[in-house]
């Protein structure tokens, strides 16, 4: 039987890798299988393809990508600091065209913590700053300190046609605990994001910054809509 070998390496390949359409690459690292088309490196097979992460010790976070509508976006974010000082900040975000400049728009919120047994509405319209109202519960007394679980998904939509994206909606769900206690606080937000303009730019701050080391990790998965 013969053998086939496909070019391989520990990275998604480029198109520089792969001159040739129909072109095989097999990135050993993520184990992931790419082939080239007519205009770009495509992954083969699998619903998700990670095509950004960030670990860093810092209390915010820019991430330079830009965001396709052609595609679905799926953004997981971990953000955690030590100490036993309380952080009340909510996280927020900015979303901002290639020119560095935020878009406006709308979101709304609905958040609830082991503290309090109401259900709480936030929302703003033409608003530059989209708010995700995960404040820290004061159900216990902080022993090690805080983390938030930010777990969302981005769409275009459509305006004069299928190929005219105006407005992307982003919908999700933060969580935020502790970074080491059995009797962890919980507050627990579901959030809704709609802003006007093409996203380049996605600034990311979750109000943790107190403690030593402030930590974050952001990962961006994607796939193709159609």
């Amino acid at each position: 039987m013969a053998t086939i070998r496909v070019k391989r390496g520990t990275t998604k390949p480029t198109t520089a890798s792969l001159p040739y359409v129909g072109e095989l690459a097999f990135d050993y690292t993520n184990n992931a299988l790419y082939a080239r088309n007519s205009t770009a490196v495509v992954k083969v097979g699998g619903e998700l393809e990670k095509v950004y992460s960030y670990e860093g010790a810092s209390s915010s976070h820019t991430v330079t990508y830009t965001f396709d509508p052609s595609y679905l976006y799926k953004i997981h974010i971990v953000a955690s600091t030590q100490g036993t000082l309380v952080d009340a900040s909510a996280t927020y975000f900015n979303y901002r065209n290639a020119s560095i400049t935020n878009l406006s728009g709308s979101y709304n919120a609905i958040y609830s913590n082991d503290a309090s047994t109401t259900i709480t509405k936030i929302s703003a319209r033409n608003t530059t700053n989209f708010m995700v109202q995960d404040v820290h519960s004061s159900g216990t007394t902080l022993m090690s300190g805080i983390t938030k679980v930010i777990d969302f998904e981005l769409s275009p939509t459509f305006s004069a046609s299928l190929a005219d994206t105006q407005q992307w909606v982003a919908y999700g769900k933060g969580i935020t605990t502790v970074t080491g206690q059995a009797d962890a606080t919980i507050t627990m937000v579901d959030f809704v994001h709609s802003m006007f303009g093409s996203i380049a730019y996605l600034f990311i701050y979750p109000g943790l910054n107190i403690g030593n080391p402030d930590l974050i990790s952001v990962t961006i998965y994607r796939t193709l809509r159609k």
